[in-house]
């Protein structure tokens, strides 16, 4: 096939509806399953700094190391432990807010403490388009495909094991504060509880409160850490499109930042990433009031 010919084929396909969300999905797909039969979950490397362990758990004294769930991760990225023994390690407040689009939760796999995250859906409300990518499994493949290219990253949870017939990802468990939680802790109602008395999730005035409140609780000491890892996912070709501060999470340990939800990244390789990226960076400044420079090769 001449170059010629290939480029008006590929503009062709382009203006075929649904075309470019197949091109997403078999991109994705393809890279997952390469990273599974190079054997990539058989490296083991080493758990993040602020990752939890099994000794950590109280109720691993009674109950031993083996593979079971530790505890519910609620909406607003909330744990709550399923063996009373757990409750003081866990639990940070009392109401549970359910999750809408998948299912988090804290669990012992293989040796590792893991946040086990299921895709089962999108609320009803949700546009076709967004029922039909999650039933075909786009932001599945998407995530893991995000989380292979970062696995040896220091601020990304390290992917631990996958499951291809529920759509089920295994990483790292961090336990820590978003940097979300800490602006709920000045006062701010932020949490998507606050606003579920109001009958709905959605509030446009939301985030400007949020990026606001966080600006003047002194955010700026987290901005630069920030930076560096936007700019390190940015070098793998990652670029997160969910930005916001409940996806950055502050390690109890160590104090360090890590990014976590990748099911909408932007990922080098997809169809239409240059106008992707822009929107990353859009977003990036939004929230974090980082410029970060265009990438001329993307």
């Amino acid at each position: 096939m001449t170059p010629e010919l290939r480029r008006a084929l590929d503009q062709g396909l382009r203006r075929v509806p649904g075309m470019d969300a197949a091109r997403w999905l078999l991109t994705v797909r393809l890279e997952t399953l390469r990273a599974l039969l190079a054997r990539r979950l058989d490296e083991h490397p080493l758990p993040v700094p602020d990752a939890v362990t099994p000794g950590e758990i109280p109720s691993v004294a009674e109950l031993g190391p083996g593979d079971r769930v530790l505890a519910e991760i609620d909406q607003d990225g909330f744990a709550f432990a399923i063996h009373p023994a757990d409750v003081p390690f866990f639990n940070r407040r009392s109401e549970k807010m359910p999750r809408l689009r998948y299912r988090l939760h804290v669990v012992l796999r293989k040796g590792y403490v893991c946040v086990r995250k299921r895709f089962v859906g999108q609320p009803r409300n949700a546009a076709l388009s967004a029922h039909l990518f999650s039933l075909a499994g786009l932001f599945f493949y998407n995530e893991a495909a995000a989380l292979f290219r970062l696995r040896d990253l220091p601020g990304v949870p390290r992917i631990r094991d996958l499951h291809l017939a529920t759509r089920t990802l295994f990483m790292d468990f961090v336990r820590g504060q978003t940097l979300q939680h800490k602006v709920a802790e000045g006062g701010q109602k932020v949490l998507d509880i606050d606003l579920a008395p109001l009958g709905q999730l959605f509030d446009p005035d939301r985030d400007r409160r949020e990026i606001e409140a966080f600006a003047r609780g002194g955010g700026d000491a987290y901005c630069g850490r920030v930076e560096e890892i936007l700019r390190a996912m940015r070098a793998r070709g990652v670029a997160p499109l969910d930005v916001k501060l409940g996806n950055v999470i502050v390690g109890q340990k160590t104090g360090g930042l890590y990014w976590v939800d990748f099911e909408r990244a932007a990922l080098e390789g997809i169809p239409h990433y240059r106008e992707r990226l822009a929107e990353h960076h859009d977003l990036v400044s939004q929230w974090f009031g980082i410029s970060l420079p265009g990438d001329g090769g993307a």
